[in-house]
């Protein structure tokens, strides 16, 4: 007879989950110890497949960077030297002009004027002194008429003296014509020097009267304003009919080819630069070309502030591309190495401010702290320290390679590593 109450249900129920959570756990057993069982291949570490390119020695060129500004080889401003009015204006902003040429006229008639009255003066002076020109210093004034005429009046009265003393003497004539004779013979010798001394006053006062002529004569040539210097108007601050004093500020011309170059430069690099060196600079309105030039000065202090100092150089500018006042990006070439080693720029691995390469060594990988130069043309980099030349250095897989990290070397290895050490970059 089947026994259906509810306590026997109840034990065939407990029966029941009991045995299922036995084969669980049973189950799980098993496949945990399943999970320890390892097979032999996979305990192995897998080997790494990477390329691998050589540490090369190549000449590069050691080279100063900093940032300046471009400045005019020279800038004048072009004053007035007389008081007049503006007559007409003969150059504007960016006219190029030559050394010489005229800018602006101020009206010249009474300073022409001045130059025919000191003409008139100094004709009138060597007139009475019966010379052409004016006689140069430590002229003999005895050459001149008014002495030349006293002299021979001189002589004839002493020639005349001696022949009355004769008769004199011979109780041919008195006393008194002797006397007449003598007296003559005496005021022509004081007419004599007399004449001497005006002609030494006149050539004095030709010369006063020459240099009066000359500064007449500058006062109308300044009335052209000229250029000093071979350049471009950068700046025109007058205009025709206006009257101008002396001094006046006029024009601003800027000598633009060369150009000057001057930046500064931290203290360290002091040991690197000396004058003479090439540079080449680049500007943002032509940002493909470049601009070549050297040093030519280097300040011998620097700046307390910046701990930086100031060097100059010129630029060529023959083409007028280049213009004052422009920001510069400058480049100085200051010596050449021909043995820095380099390596690409994909086998570098950057982490926390530390740099390294994975080194290959019997297809062991081998972690190296490295410190790095300058970039070297497009795609390399200079290695200062880490690395000697031909060591081989991995470019692929550098994500999972570790130091110690079995690989294979596959993939071609770069063209480099046949060039020798010292050979230039093409």
């Amino acid at each position: 007879m089947i026994d259906y109450s509810p306590m026997t249900s109840i034990k065939k129920i407990s029966v029941l989950l009991v045995a299922g959570l036995l084969s669980t756990v049973l189950a799980g057993c098993e496949r945990n110890s399943s999970a320890t069982k390892t097979d032999p291949k996979e305990a192995q570490p897998s080997v790494l497949p990477v390329t691998v390119t050589p540490v090369r020695a190549q000449k590069v060129q050691r080279t100063v960077e900093f940032v300046g500004t471009l400045y005019a080889n020279e800038e004048v401003a072009v004053s007035s030297e007389l008081e007049g009015r503006i007559l007409s204006i003969a150059a504007d902003l960016g006219d190029r002009v030559g050394a010489g040429q005229a800018l602006a006229k101020i009206h010249d008639a009474e300073f022409r004027f001045a130059v025919e009255q000191a003409e008139a003066g100094l004709k009138e002076t060597l007139a009475k002194l019966g010379l052409e020109k004016v006689p140069p210093q430590n002229f003999d004034v005895a050459k001149t008429s008014p002495v030349i005429k006293a002299k021979a009046e001189l002589d004839d009265t002493q020639i005349n003296l001696k022949r009355m003393k004769a008769l004199y003497d011979e109780k041919v004539i008195s006393a008194q014509e002797y006397d007449t004779a003598a007296t003559r013979a005496k005021t022509a010798l004081a007419t004599y020097k007399g004449s001497l001394e005006e002609a030494k006053a006149l050539v004095a006062t030709a010369y006063v009267k020459e240099a009066q002529l000359g500064n007449a004569r500058k006062k109308l040539r300044d009335t052209t304003i000229q250029a000093p210097l071979g350049g471009a108007i950068s700046k025109r601050s007058v205009s025709a009919g206006e009257f101008v004093k002396v001094g006046a500020h006029l024009f601003t011309v800027v000598q633009d080819n060369p150009l000057k170059l001057r930046g500064m430069i931290p203290e360290r690099f002091a040991p690197e630069l000396q004058t003479g060196q090439a540079v080449e600079i680049k500007v943002d309105p032509f940002p493909d070309r470049k601009y070549a030039g050297k040093i030519t000065r280097i300040s011998p202090s620097a700046e307390v502030t910046s701990r930086s100092f100031l060097v100059e150089g010129v630029i060529d500018n023959r083409g007028q591309q280049l213009r004052p006042n422009f920001f510069a990006k400058a480049t100085i070439i200051t010596r050449t190495d021909p043995n820095a080693l380099t390596v690409p720029q994909q086998a570098l691995v950057s982490f926390a401010g530390v740099t390294k390469v994975f080194v290959v060594e019997k297809e062991v990988a081998h972690e190296r702290v490295v410190r790095t130069g300058i970039r070297v043309g497009a795609n390399e980099v200079e290695i200062t320290a880490g690395l000697r030349p031909g060591e081989l250095v991995a470019i692929s897989g550098l994500t999972r390679l570790t130091d110690g990290a079995p690989v294979k070397v596959s993939g071609p290895i770069m063209p480099q590593q046949k060039e020798r050490p010292g050979s230039e970059s093409r």
